[in-house]
């Protein structure tokens, strides 16, 4: 009897042990993976809004080529073009942030004095195109990602420590 009595406490202690290392295992496991896991879940919220607003650009352009102005333009009509999804409209406020004129116009006149071949010159008639989170975002609302029309680039959460573009060099006279 005195073998069984002995055996059961070995058992437990070895259950124990076992129990002890599959915990360890799984806390070092989720220490590699969660971050991974965040890391993986912002890119894909980054890319959702950055592939939102390149449809709405593609709209934004395809405006400009047709009609040579953006007076008219409405960008809820643009959203609905861009066949953003629900979830992505829910999630996103989109801006458009457009360039006076004059400003427009110096650029590409800029632009145009330095061609010496035949080749593509595209002058952007906004200034930047913003996907701010909303409330229903997971993101914190207000996190932005924007697209520089001028340097072609996207900017903002999970791409780089630009938050927003310098509104002095947009708006220099306010």
């Amino acid at each position: 009897m005195n073998n069984g009595a002995e055996s059961k406490p070995k058992n437990i202690k070895g259950k124990l042990i076992i129990i002890a290392v599959v915990l360890v295992l799984l806390a070092v496991l989720a220490a590699f993976a969660l971050p991974r896991y965040h890391k993986w879940l912002n890119n894909k919220r980054s890319l959702n809004a950055q592939n939102a607003i390149s449809e709405i650009r593609k709209s934004v352009d395809t405006y400009w080529k047709s009609n040579g102005k953006m007076s008219g333009f409405q960008l809820q009509t643009a959203i609905q073009e861009a066949k953003l999804s629900k979830k992505t409209i829910k999630n996103w406020q989109f801006v458009v942030v457009w360039k006076p004129g004059e400003i427009y116009t110096k650029e590409l006149v800029d632009k145009l004095s330095n061609v010496q071949t035949n080749e593509y010159v595209y002058v952007a008639p906004f200034q930047a195109i913003f996907a701010t989170a909303t409330q229903e975002n997971p993101l914190p609302a207000g996190t932005k990602v924007w697209f520089d029309g001028d340097a072609n680039q996207f900017h903002g959460f999970g791409i780089d420590d630009l938050p927003e573009p310098d509104w002095s060099k947009i708006f220099p006279d306010p």
